[in-house]
């Protein structure tokens, strides 16, 4: 079997599903066509966009009962390589209802209970699957029974295999993880407001707290701010990255996909600049979609034009 490039874990999926509604009422009966049904889950968006732009993927992670299966089956379509540890428990919906003015509802759910022999199973999936990966793309929440420690055991397993870390995760999951120094992290601004404990209403207070983080051994750190694009503190310099403008359809899953993007520019051997085109063209991309976690590839064309990366600023503050 070819050897993977890049190997992404999904801790807690979910079949997504996406109802289209004139208007949501509760506490009566609505009626709607064609739900859109998907495999969900921060880091299956991010292997599905992997799939599309021709890349060689690995998926793992926990899955359980039918929900599970119709994700295996989703999987196959793609031609991905599945390596998810069968659990016990059933793997989470996760509802979408979007009304005619584009207000978006959802209900999610919290996802099964992970036993530690299902834990210990991940693990050993995990010292055979990453010394064959270049590339190592964590992303999402975390589900119950697990702990941050086992992010940062990925991160020490790659790092001892000289694999590159993609850690796309918020909360408690990230804040304990920035000490292991991943490759690149990608928070949101309130995500990084989180993390300092304090907002950051100026542009410089933003690349101050990132020129921070970086001081982890992080190479890359990047701040997401929706329609504005992204900030980018890359070894010592800043860059913005001024994004295309789209009328969006959904921008649900655009972060997973803007990720998709940096790794298969990175695994492709990309400068920085060409990378960030590429990832910031699959963000957009999604965002013109119904569905999430899904990129046209001739839309992603066109975007690639529109898109410009400006260097602001080079050194140390």
């Amino acid at each position: 079997m070819e050897k993977p490039s890049i190997l992404t874990v999904t801790l807690n999926p979910a079949i997504d599903t996406v109802y289209r509604l004139e208007y949501l009422k509760t506490g009566s009966s609505t009626r709607t066509k064609n739900p859109l049904k998907s495999a969900g889950g921060k880091g299956l968006n991010v292997t599905r966009v992997l799939s599309i732009l021709g890349e060689r993927v690995t998926a793992t992670g926990f899955l359980g009962g039918s929900n599970g299966t119709f994700i295996r089956n989703e999987l196959a379509k793609l031609g991905v390589r599945d390596e998810y540890v069968q659990i016990a428990g059933e793997t989470r919906q996760c509802l979408a209802f979007i009304d005619s003015r584009n207000n978006q509802t959802e209900v999610l759910e919290e996802g099964p209970f992970i036993s530690n022999v299902e834990q210990e199973e991940l693990r050993h999936r995990l010292r055979i699957l990453i010394p064959e990966a270049e590339i190592l793309i964590v992303s999402g929440s975390l589900p119950f029974g697990v702990s941050s420690s086992l992010y940062q055991w990925m991160i020490r397993e790659a790092k001892n295999h000289g694999v590159k870390v993609l850690l796309d995760t918020s909360g408690e999951a990230l804040a304990e993880s920035l000490l292991l120094g991943p490759y690149l992290i990608k928070p949101n601004r309130e995500e990084l407001e989180g993390i300092l404990g304090r907002s950051c209403q100026r542009e410089e207070e933003i690349w101050k707290a990132m020129e921070k983080i970086a001081e982890n051994g992080i190479e890359v750190v990047i701040v997401s701010d929706g329609e504005r694009g992204s900030l980018v503190y890359y070894k010592g310099e800043k860059l913005k990255v001024i994004t295309a403008e789209i009328r969006a359809v959904s921008a649900v899953g655009s972060g997973d996909s803007f990720v998709a993007g940096y790794a298969a520019g990175l695994s492709k051997g990309y400068s920085i600049r060409d990378t960030l085109v590429l990832a910031s063209a699959c963000g957009a991309a999604n965002a013109l979609e119904e569905r999430t976690g899904y990129i046209n590839l001739q839309n992603l064309n066109t975007l690639i034009e529109q898109i410009s990366i400006n260097s602001t600023w080079s050194g140390s503050l």
